[in-house]
Order: structure tokens, then C-alpha cells, then sequence
């Protein structure tokens, strides 16, 4: 098992962060130029491996995962009534758990642990540990975290922009 740190920076115009090892050595990070471009680049010691491109819908999100040149899968979020459902397509992995407070695991299709995410409260940005138990797929599994924070984070924009906007009638 390989386990990181996820610490995201605090910026105005766009937001990153990486992923620290045990050892306090920064192993992954990511950027995402939010205003401009819709996509988050994922690097591992400097080397860029991937992204997560945001496509705009309607109502639902979707959120392409790129490794190594290569669409392999995406996020996809689901019509519900009551709570936004996330399903992963193309890379064989579930999402179980609350995703929406950072507490939740990745497996594969026969239900077997891949990696488990536990966010530690009282941040102003999200801090969290990942667990990766499949170290084949350790850099498929960091993107697919990276997608499903970006997610959350997009999902509470709009839900603090449509509260403000009730807020003034």
C-alpha cells in the first residue's frame, strides 16, 4: 500500500495542489487554469501523465479522464432526484461511500479494495489521504481522485452561487 497527502492551494484564478508521499516528498501535482481551461493537468515528479477535461452539459457533469495521450474513461454524473450519483465508465472501477465529504473507496468490478480516500476536516481547502492498495494502477486511480474533487468542488460552487442569487429576491 502507498499512501499520500492530498493538499490543495488556495489561489483566486485557478487552483492546485499536490500529493505528498510519506516521506513529505511532493510525488504528484496538478493545475487546473479554472477561467480559461476547463482541465486539470495532472504531473508525477514534474512530468506530465494526464488530465481531467471538465465538458459542460445541461444539467449533468462529465469529466474525461486522459492518460498519456489516451481517453481511458470518465466521471459521469447521474439524474437523481435527491443526491447527484457518480458512476465511472471505461476504467472498470466503482465509487462507494460518500464522495461528496471525501470519505469513500475505489474498486474494481469484482468489489476489491483499489484505494480508499479519508479527508481530514478543518481546512480551508480540502486535505485528504489516499490510500492506494493497487500500485499497478496507482496513477489511474490519483486521477480519477483528482476528477471526483474537482466534482465536489464544482458541485458546491453552484451550490453556493445558487444561494447567493436566492439570497437577493
Amino acid at each position: 500500500m502507498k499512501r499520500f497527502y492530498f493538499k490543495e492551494n488556495l489561489h483566486f484564478l485557478y487552483a492546485n495542489g499536490q500529493l505528498f508521499d510519506e516521506n513529505e516528498e511532493i510525488v504528484y501535482s496538478y493545475e487546473n487554469q479554472t477561467l480559461f481551461l476547463p482541465q486539470i493537468d495532472l504531473y508525477k515528479y514534474n512530468e506530465k501523465i494526464g488530465h481531467v477535461q471538465k465538458q459542460f452539459q445541461f444539467f449533468l457533469r462529465r469529466y474525461d479522464l486522459v492518460y498519456k495521450d489516451e481517453e481511458v474513461g470518465s466521471l459521469n454524473q447521474e439524474f437523481s432526484f435527491f443526491k447527484p450519483e457518480l458512476y465511472v465508465e471505461g476504467l472498470g472501477f466503482t465509487v462507494r461511500g460518500d464522495f461528496f465529504s471525501l470519505h469513500y473507496e475505489i474498486c474494481d468490478e469484482d468489489g476489491v479494495l483499489l484505494a480508499r480516500v479519508d479527508q481530514e476536516l478543518f481546512h480551508l481547502t480540502p486535505h485528504y489521504y489516499v490510500d492506494i492498495y493497487d500500485e499497478e494502477n496507482e496513477e489511474l486511480l490519483v486521477l480519477l481522485v483528482i476528477a471526483i474533487n474537482q466534482f465536489d468542488k464544482d458541485r458546491s460552487a453552484a451550490a453556493s452561487s445558487g444561494a447567493a442569487s436566492s439570497n437577493h429576491n
